[in-house]
């Protein structure tokens, strides 16, 4: 089995890692040659509670995506795991455009929503799969820390308009969910894959704009009464919009969101950490996807749009 990994983060080290320690065969794709060429020449361990796994550099097959179609030529892959953030997701797809002919099991593990569409329309012939997963994974100097065990689940949105001349394959999905496990990881195929992407999108509306907002880490969220009002405010403002978009989620959500905080109590959220590093961030997929839900529905999400701003405003010259 041919694993192919786009992105390099920390999330895509930890499953690559993992897949790789059990037996598959793993090709990371980096954004740029230097990434790819210190990937090659270090390696890189996966840090568990149990165990570390050694990616030593002569198992590393590390390339940058430029040269992903021309090898796919000859070595073409199994599974295609899109691990990077949703604003780099045109980028990927410019530069793997020419493979648009090629039936691939496109796996996406974007946060948000509005991106399988992306995919699926620039790669008509390929099944898009989307993934959620509430894996904790933390970068370190030398590799990649499993910072919180989770659960991994897989399915298709019914966002993805099938235009493919190949239909989607439980058997593959099956077969992906096998591989997962056995590298690992707890993971499901899930026939309500746009619930959960929905209370991902819900949870992540939450807590990534406030600690962005805040500078601080997760956890200090529900430290303060104050903030848990704003918090609290700002989901009951989002479940208006859920209701009126014919969107169902667990009822209860609030609850996981606290749980959230207090299960990744010192983690960095993705958004804090791309304001602090001057950064694009996702918060047009997700608080700005609250804000074009509520649009459609005739409705206003004003919470959610002033949120929207405040982070736009903070990213770099051209980036928002």
């Amino acid at each position: 089995m041919i694993i192919d990994i786009v992105g390099s983060g920390s999330l895509g080290l930890l499953y690559g890692g993992k897949l790789q320690g059990a037996g598959n065969e793993v090709r990371f794709w980096t954004r740029t040659a230097e990434q790819a060429n210190k990937l090659s020449i270090e390696g890189f361990k996966v840090i568990e509670p149990e165990e570390t796994i050694q990616i030593t550099p002569d198992h590393i097959q590390a390339k940058p995506i430029t040269e992903l179609t021309r090898v796919w030529e000859y070595s073409p892959g199994d599974w295609l795991l899109l691990m990077v953030k949703q604003t780099a997701i045109h980028d990927v797809i410019r530069e793997i455009g020419s493979l648009k002919t090629q039936v691939m099991n496109i796996a996406c593990f974007q946060n948000g929503v509005g991106h399988l569409n992306v995919v699926q329309s620039n790669m008509p012939h390929s099944n898009i799969y989307s993934v959620i997963t509430t894996e904790g994974a933390k970068r370190e100097q030398d590799g990649v820390n499993r910072a919180g065990i989770g659960e991994t689940w897989l399915g298709k949105s019914s966002d993805v308009h099938i235009s493919s001349l190949a239909p989607m394959s439980q058997k593959e999905l099956l077969r992906f969910q096998g591989l997962l496990q056995q590298a690992g990881f707890g993971c499901t195929v899930s026939n309500e894959i746009d619930k959960l992407i929905y209370r991902k999108l819900l949870i992540n509306a939450v807590i990534n704009p406030l600690t962005a907002i805040w500078r601080i880490p997760n956890g200090e969220l529900i430290t303060r009464e104050e903030r848990v009002v704003f918090m609290r405010q700002l989901y009951d403002e989002a479940l208006v919009v859920y209701k009126a978009s014919g969107i169902l989620i667990d009822v209860d959500v609030w609850e996981q969101i606290l749980s959230v905080c207090r299960s990744t109590a010192s983690n960095t959220s993705s958004m804090l950490s791309d304001v602090l590093h001057g950064q694009q961030t996702e918060v047009q997929s997700i608080n700005g996807q609250i804000v074009s839900m509520a649009r459609r529905c005739g409705l206003s999400a004003p919470m959610n749009e002033i949120l929207l701003h405040l982070i736009e405003g903070m990213q770099p010259e051209g980036e928002s």
